[in-house]
């Protein structure tokens, strides 16, 4: 049901971008008609319309369940955090994908294509189609390519054929050249309904050139990539400036409702509706004094349950285990000493009222769901609009900016890409930092100040972080961001191991890409980093090497692979750790 009321909202995000296209054509465009065209059979593609649509719909695609299972997979909330999949499980993705913006993209290309004089939508959609189908192959493997949206075709394809993962990866490496090569022609026709760049052809440019190292860096493990990597470096125009990031801003209006997945989930309507975040995530970024906390979570509660009450007992955290290694908070007295310096029984008040609302779970904790609904920590202001965490209080109710985005390629991002090809491959930067912790310090300041960006749009944040414990009576002390850098930087391991310093980049690299779990499993499966993550409580299915195959393909098309998602056999072709626990 919420994947049919999501496919519901998206058709009607499309009217409404049609609708607001329409009318930003002059009057005399819309009343000056041609008696002898039929409006309802336009001889070509309405491309400005298909972008636009494109944008849209894959971005809140990607920002959904790609990316909230993402984030499970690495343990930042638990979202499918115990691997456990069925042929079913993304069926309605799978469908909604391939009969709605990616046939859509690929009108768009055969469109510019066929209209001859379109280099700068055909530039746009190459570059899309490149990062689409590469995160499909990302997540599916090989999937159809070559032969998929023939249907109608002259000659209909009904069957089409799985094409090779490692073959789509090259053909999307050629388009974005194609892509790069487009947008330097000139061309006449302006790009509307570009809801990212807003038609600047050299952020398109910067983004196709970047991607390219994105992919690049994902084989390296099976491809001689050095000298290509180092080209693009040494050439430049990549994504170093966040004016240049390519993120989605999701709408903010309320009907219909296509705010950030996040949002919806814990802000919309009445009571919230989120899952959980990770206990690891959350005490670790307490433990740092990280200053993007408050930005990143929300408290719900600030009362503690007693657990010799047999109805707050069965809603505590791991309250039915013995093996959970974060449990309730606010009754661990790890965690309590660890924080305040004190057992559970010895802390204060506001010590108490402000652990009581970090509240999540442990990795793949398999006990039951209890109504604890009101209680759960649900998502801050970044990335998805919700509320600072000045105070605690209940979720629902649309508060907040609602002013969510997807940050899909940023430049902190193509920052961590840079650390890790000078580690792997030594890849000289100098083009982009002086050193591989000055590459790191300014990766964490773009990401920081996207935080503050975002995540004070709408709120009440005070500008010194030093201030806040004062400000908002927090028992806890966050640090400013630059003594967070600062502290960072310093214990960067510089004279260590390629391995040791690939470690400490890619944990950084955890705590930045919160938003984006996508990046996150890609790093992961590619250098089994960060390690330290908890390992799960239960474990029905091995680490998720892919996802499975949808169940209607199954059905429906005869060459679908049959494959097990979480044996290494089934491994996307990059992917030469195949990681198991």
């Amino acid at each position: 049901m919420k994947e049919h009321m999501k496919k519901l909202y998206r058709k009607g995000l499309a009217a409404f971008l049609s609708l607001t296209l329409l009318f930003s054509v002059s009057s005399c465009d819309i009343f000056d008609l041609d008696v002898n065209t039929d409006p309802n059979n336009p001889s070509e593609a309405a491309v400005d319309l298909l972008l636009a649509n494109v944008l849209s719909d894959m971005s809140s695609s990607l920002a959904g369940g790609f990316n909230g299972t993402s984030t499970g997979f690495m343990a930042q909330t638990t979202a499918s955090d115990d691997f456990n999949f069925s042929n079913a499980s993304w069926n309605g993705t799978w469908n909604f994908l391939y009969s709605g913006p990616l046939k859509d993209l690929n009108e768009l290309v055969l469109a510019a294509e066929a209209q001859g004089n379109n280099p700068r939508y055909l530039g746009i959609g190459q570059v899309l189609k490149a990062y689409y189908f590469s995160t499909m192959v990302d997540f599916f493997g090989d999937v159809p390519y070559t032969e998929a949206f023939q249907g109608d075709a002259d000659s209909p394809i009904k069957e089409p054929a799985y094409d090779d993962d490692a073959a789509i990866y090259a053909d999307c490496l050629s388009l974005l050249d194609k892509a790069i090569a487009n947008f330097a022609l000139t061309s006449t026709v302006a790009v509307k309904g570009d809801l990212i760049y807003n038609g600047n052809m050299t952020r398109w440019r910067k983004l196709a050139k970047t991607m390219k190292l994105r992919l690049l860096l994902q084989t390296r493990n099976v491809s001689d990539v050095a000298g290509q990597i180092q080209a693009l470096v040494t050439e430049g125009d990549l994504i170093t400036s966040s004016a240049d990031d390519f993120q989605y801003e999701f709408p903010t209006a309320i009907t219909p409702d296509f705010r950030h997945p996040w949002y919806q989930a814990a802000y919309a309507g009445g009571e919230a509706g989120f899952s959980y975040f990770g206990h690891q995530f959350m005490y670790e970024m307490l433990l740092n004094g990280d200053p993007r906390f408050p930005f990143y979570f929300h408290r719900q509660t600030t009362n503690v349950l007693n657990p010799d009450d047999p109805t707050d007992k069965q809603t505590i955290p791991c309250s039915q285990r013995t093996d959970c290694t974060y449990g309730y908070f606010v009754l661990n007295p790890n965690i309590t000493n660890a924080l305040f310096g004190s057992d559970p029984d010895g802390l204060s008040s506001s010590e108490e009222a402000y652990l009581a609302g970090i509240f999540g779970r442990d990795r793949a904790d398999p006990s039951g769901i209890p109504n604890d609904n009101p209680i759960r920590t649900i998502p801050g202001s970044y990335p998805s609009g919700g509320v600072f965490d000045a105070t605690a209080g209940s979720g629902g109710g649309n508060r907040g900016s609602s002013v969510g985005f997807f940050p899909m390629l940023t430049s902190w991002m193509t920052k961590f890409y840079l650390l890790e090809a000078s580690i792997t491959l030594g890849t000289d930067i100098s083009k982009v930092a002086a050193s591989e912790t000055a590459l790191l310090n300014s990766a964490l300041t773009d990401q920081m100040n996207k935080v503050w960006d975002f995540g004070s749009r709408g709120q009440s944040v005070a500008a010194d972080e030093s201030t806040w414990g004062t400000v908002y009576s927090w028992p806890v002390t966050f640090k400013t961001r630059a003594a967070l850098r600062a502290e960072v930087i310093a214990a960067y391991p510089t004279g260590g191991t390629p391995n040791a310093r690939l470690a400490y980049v890619l944990k950084q690299a955890w705590f930045a890409n919160f938003g984006n779990g996508i990046e996150q499993y890609n790093a992961f499966r590619r250098t089994g980093l960060p390690a330290d993550i908890q390992t799960p409580l239960q474990l029905p299915r091995q680490f998720a090497l892919r996802f499975p195959y949808a169940q209607d393909e199954l059905n429906l098309n005869s060459k679908t692979p049959v494959i097990i998602y979480d044996n290494p056999s089934a491994a996307v072709f990059w992917d030469t750790l195949k990681f198991q626990f």
